[in-house]
């Protein structure tokens, strides 16, 4: 049987990974100077293969929590404590309130 631990190691790794893929696709989308080595070669990367190798990690990541989990069916019944899930959720909550006072602050055009 699955252990809590392995479990939530996992879904840490999963939300690890997500946030850094969304800051790859931020600083690809927001500076054009940005670029990135493969770590194995040297050689700079372009960004579909970046995106492309996020996704596969990520993708892995999903398929050894099925895999540990029986697609979810064989979860055993305990609560997980995701801290690193709680803290993105949280900083999500905070930008977006940050942004409406912005936007209340902006002088409507007419």
């Amino acid at each position: 049987m699955t252990s809590p631990a392995e479990i939530n190691k996992l879904l840490d790794q999963l939300s690890n990974s997500q946030r850094d893929f969304t800051e790859l696709k931020n600083k690809y989308n927001t500076d054009p100077e940005f670029q990135l080595k493969n770590s194995k070669t040297g050689k700079i990367v372009d960004k579909e293969f970046v995106f492309n190798t996020a996704s596969g990690v990520i993708q892995e990541i999903k398929d050894n929590l099925n895999k540990m989990t029986d697609d979810g069916s064989t979860c055993p019944h305990f609560p997980f404590n995701d801290i690193a899930q709680d803290k993105i959720i949280a900083e999500e909550i905070r930008v977006n309130k940050l942004q409406e006072e912005i936007n209340k602050q902006k002088p409507e055009s007419n």
